[in-house]
């Protein structure tokens, strides 16, 4: 089973065109083409010519040669050695074999041998070289694996602790998982150099185990997100199991390469399925910060991935490079991750807002609908205040009038019997006696008639009313308030007001009886005048020349229970109920004033309107 796994993975090598040495050999001579020497495969070239381009100050590289390690002889010394001949102790993955031309500058050959125990990775893509320096060589072999796999490891604690709480807890283990599982394969690549001394082969697995977890994680990432189909998905799921299975139990280095090898295939669908839906998704919906940064976070993976492949393949001759693409992988992976994050808190905080502003407009909706309950109780309230006093005042006429009309019954008789039996010289006086009774009881009938008419107890619909008569009926009743008050009335006989009775007095008794309680002690004058206005309404004015408003309280005169008056001395209802009547008229109201010089008050009111169809004041 072991040698038809290495016949396939030989056989692709072969397909894909990859020899074992390279066509020209220059001034190498190679003695031994992979021969097999228990169990592993060792190339053994030598040199007689270095003298001319090896000189002291230079180094002598050795290609890289995966899973091997490299002897230098000179002269049949031993001047270096990569590892361990048995693989017992861990080497460099792809080891490459720097010597300084100092040690071989004089030697008369060279002796380079090659070992690998792993048959599949038998092969070098050319022969040693000559180079100036050997920093270059340690850099991109052992310091970009380290700084790498710290890079990943620092990342890996930044998706635990920034994104806690604000990203599933699968894509954190996702996010965290894989950037581990890297940092230990990019770790384990140089494994000599960081103390590991357990065997080749044991490092071997746990570094290919490593990076097909964190692979696994990232594809497992975003197939959360839906990026990835499921037939992509479930088909690298497979080879991934399969190919892990082969790694951890494979008992040599060829197996362990057929199970690293089996997923390839399948992780790179999936790469570039992720990679073209995310392209495809920025031309449709429009490329912005974060499909980009996810974006470059693919592209990094699936180019470092293809480099690796075909290196591993012995296709191309380059430096690994996916511990460097997954640092860049992770990196915009987690910048794609915060910037979806940022995106969704500032969608949230988008609809805090307007859920606080609605909370807020519906408040005041209900603050409004609250003020309106409250005013249209107190309505209620003044309603049955006035229903109330409508009633009591029907029986006060009702029983004022039986009064005064046996009063009136009984003064003529009374008055003829009187004068005929009284002397000549009481005459006069007795007539004018008789006369105040008489002017009495007229007046208290004029006075029940105004109250009658003021709270409709002599109508109940709409009709015609007489303005001029109206106002001297309200002033009738507000006759004992007006001593020192002077009032000029400018009403036409004639004019007529088609509206509710009831509340036209109540607009004339609340107007005036306002202006009576502002007039100064003495020179106090009232003017009502009406007049016809364009187009067919009547325009009413009451003024005083009383102490006048401030623009702060003739902004609140309307509102209900709003007094400038001493407490229990006034209600705040009156001008309340004079804007109700007026809408309840289809009129306007305004307020002139201005402080120690009066106020005005306009009405206008249509003279002729459809009211019938009006609801008794309430």
């Amino acid at each position: 089973m072991q040698d038809f796994l290495v016949s396939i993975l030989l056989g692709f090598s072969t397909i894909l065109g990859v020899q074992n040495l390279p066509t020209s050999t220059g001034d190498w001579n190679v003695e031994s083409r992979w021969a097999s020497a228990d169990g592993n495969w060792i190339l053994k070239a030598n040199n007689s010519n270095l003298k001319s381009s090896c000189s002291p100050g230079k180094y002598l590289v050795f290609p890289q040669v995966t899973h091997g390690i490299h002897k230098v002889y000179a002269d049949q010394k031993l001047i270096y050695t990569s590892g361990d001949a048995t693989f017992q102790t861990t080497s460099a993955f792809y080891e490459r074999g720097i010597v300084a031309c100092d040690f071989v500058a004089e030697a008369k050959e060279v002796t380079w041998t090659v070992q690998t125990y792993s048959k599949y990775f038998a092969r070098i893509k050319h022969m040693p070289t000559v180079a100036s320096s050997r920093s270059e060589y340690f850099f991109q072999d052992v310091v970009v694996n380290i700084v790498a796999a710290g890079c990943l490891l620092i990342l890996a604690l930044f998706s635990v602790f920034i994104f806690r709480g604000r990203v599933r807890g699968s894509d954190i283990a996702s996010l965290t998982i894989g950037s581990v599982a890297l940092a230990i394969y990019a770790a384990l690549t140089c494994g000599n150099y960081i103390g590991l001394n357990s065997s080749m082969l044991t490092i071997h697995k746990i570094a290919d185990v490593s990076v097909w977890v964190g692979s696994f994680a990232y594809i497992y990432f975003f197939r959360n997100f839906n990026f990835l189909g499921k037939v992509e998905f479930y088909s690298f799921l497979c080879a991934f199991l399969v190919g892990e299975l082969l790694i951890i139990f494979g008992g040599s280095a060829d197996v362990v390469q057929v199970g690293t090898t089996i997923p390839i295939p399948f992780a790179f669908i999936c790469m570039l399925s992720f990679l073209i839906r995310a392209i495809m998704d920025g031309f449709n919906a429009g490329f912005n910060k974060n499909s980009i940064l996810g974006i470059i976070s693919i592209t990094s993976f699936v180019a470092a991935g293809c480099n690796d492949l075909l290196h591993i393949l012995g296709v191309i001759d380059t430096n690994m490079l996916m511990p460097v693409g997954s640092v860049f992988g992770v990196f915009f992976l987690a910048a794609s991750v915060n910037q979806d994050i940022e995106k969704t808190y500032l969608e949230r905080d988008d609809l805090v807002s307007n859920l606080q502003t609605k909370v807020e407009e519906q408040t005041r909706h209900l603050s409004s609908a609250l003020d309106q309950v409250k005013k249209s109780q107190a309505e209620l309230v003044q309603s049955a205040r006035l229903a109330s006093l409508g009633t009591l005042s029907a029986g006060i006429a009702h029983e004022i009038n039986n009064a005064i009309n046996f009063v009136n019954g009984a003064v003529i008789p009374l008055e003829r019997k009187v004068m005929k039996s009284i002397p000549e010289g009481d005459r006069v006086i007795t007539e004018k006696l008789f006369a105040a009774i008489k002017e009495g009881t007229h007046l208290t009938v004029e006075i029940v008639r105004s109250l009658r008419n003021f709270t409709g107890l002599n109508q109940a619909k709409v009709k015609d009313v007489n303005l001029k008569e109206t106002l001297v009926s309200v002033l009738t009743i507000l006759k004992s308030k007006m001593s020192h008050i002077e009032i000029r009335a400018e009403i036409s006989d004639s004019l007529v007001l088609n509206c509710y009775q009831v509340g036209l007095n109540q607009i004339f008794m609340n107007l005036i009886s306002n202006a009576i309680d502002v007039m100064p002690a003495s020179g106090g004058k009232i003017t009502v005048v009406a007049v016809e206005a364009l187009p067919n309404n009547i325009e009413i004015r009451i003024s005083d020349n009383g102490h006048g408003m401030s623009n702060k309280v003739k902004d609140r005169i309307f509102d209900p229970f709003y007094t400038t008056k001493e407490v229990g001395k006034g209600t705040g209802l009156g001008l309340h109920i004079v804007q109700k009547e007026v809408e309840r008229h289809s009129g306007t109201i305004t307020v002139e004033s201005e402080v120690n010089v009066g106020t005005t008050f306009v009405i206008t009111l249509p003279k002729n309107s459809e009211l019938s169809s009006l609801k008794v004041a309430s």
